[in-house]
């Protein structure tokens, strides 16, 4: 009898623990995609604008990882809903194309995906 208890608990236990590994995936990947729906351009515009200075600026000695999150960021920015902010964003394009278009050339040669990072 006490055996047959022990297997029980024994049976359930892996259960438990993946509906518990399965509930906490699923609700960070929830939270996850709950940031993205809410960030607004001028929240990317800003965000994007804070890797920019200090010592965690992004340059082209960063890792690809974080020069593509920085490349797509800005890229990903829908000009036509700038307010305030559109005047910065559209002179740094301008400026800066070039680069835009040299870092996703780069990137694409490094394997990312770039299909949703395409500069006008």
């Amino acid at each position: 009898m006490v055996i047959l208890n022990h297997m029980k608990i024994i049976l359930i236990l892996p259960f438990i623990f993946l509906i518990f590994l399965f509930s906490s995936t699923s609700s960070f990947s929830k939270e996850y995609s709950q940031f993205g729906l809410y960030l607004t351009d001028e929240d990317k515009f800003d965000l994007w604008g804070s890797y920019n200075r200090g010592e965690g600026a992004v340059t082209d000695e960063s890792p690809d990882e974080l020069i593509y999150n920085h490349t797509c960021l800005f890229l990903s920015i829908n000009e036509e809903n700038l307010d305030m902010k559109k005047g910065p964003y559209t002179r740094y394009k301008k400026v800066n194309k070039r680069k835009l278009e040299e870092r996703i050339e780069y990137l694409s040669s490094k394997s990312f995906d770039m299909t949703n990072c395409i500069l006008d």
